[in-house]
């Protein structure tokens, strides 16, 4: 299986994050911004997604947008995989404590993206949000929990394109790479939309990466 990383495209907390009152103004599931909406879909038309015959997303708000005008350019069915957030889940942040939040359940996303396919183990129920404990083993055990999950899916040649995050796009690679777990890993910068191609072996052995930010 390959499977392309696409991280999202800007929202609403990028544009405030030098803010001195970033931590009162973000949002726990922040929107696209305009511009980010505009970035997806010229994404979208331009982008090389030859041979992509699945796409799954990140059940955020900011990667279910933008997983929305892939859909229509593939006319694929966008599957929501709640595992496959950005560290930390939803919260109210330092300003609010921490306190989780839950996120959105399958109308409500469904109106940012039609094509999504909701979780069948969440139906009938929102997704709870996966607020967590800022820990690398636990975001390591996400992200290896997400490649096992993709690989028995996809056993064969297929190439799946997963729109999801900063954070746990790096996780996602190193655990492909067969890296531990560690407090200080190494750091895979992915731009908003920028890609990342993985192999991955059906048979469980380390994958490769064979790009970054394309």
């Amino acid at each position: 299986m390959k499977l392309l990383l696409i991280r999202h495209a800007q929202s609403e907390n990028n544009v405030i994050e030098d803010r001195p009152d970033y931590a009162q103004a973000r949002q726990p599931d922040p929107p696209l911004t305009a511009h980010g909406h505009a970035s997806a879909q010229q994404f979208a038309q331009d982008a090389d997604l030859g041979g992509v015959t699945h796409l799954y997303t990140s059940l955020m708000l900011r990667a279910v947008q933008t997983a929305a005008p892939i859909a229509a350019r593939l006319s694929l069915p966008a599957h929501g995989i709640e595992r496959a957030y950005e560290y930390g889940g939803l919260t109210t942040g330092p300003a609010g404590g921490f306190m989780p939040v839950t996120g959105g359940d399958h109308a409500g996303l469904s109106a940012h993206c039609p094509a999504l396919i909701w979780p069948a183990r969440l139906t009938g129920h929102p997704w709870d949000g996966g607020a967590e404990a800022w820990e690398e083993s636990g975001f390591h055990a996400r992200a290896t929990h997400v490649l096992n999950d993709l690989r028995a899916r996809h056993p064969g040649q297929d190439r799946v394109a997963l729109v999801t995050h900063h954070d746990f796009a790096g996780a996602l690679i190193r655990a492909a790479l067969g890296w531990p777990a560690t407090d200080t890993p190494p750091t895979f910068h992915l731009a908003h939309l920028g890609t990342a191609l993985l192999d991955l072996p059906a048979d469980g052995r380390v994958g490769g990466l064979e790009w970054l930010n394309r």
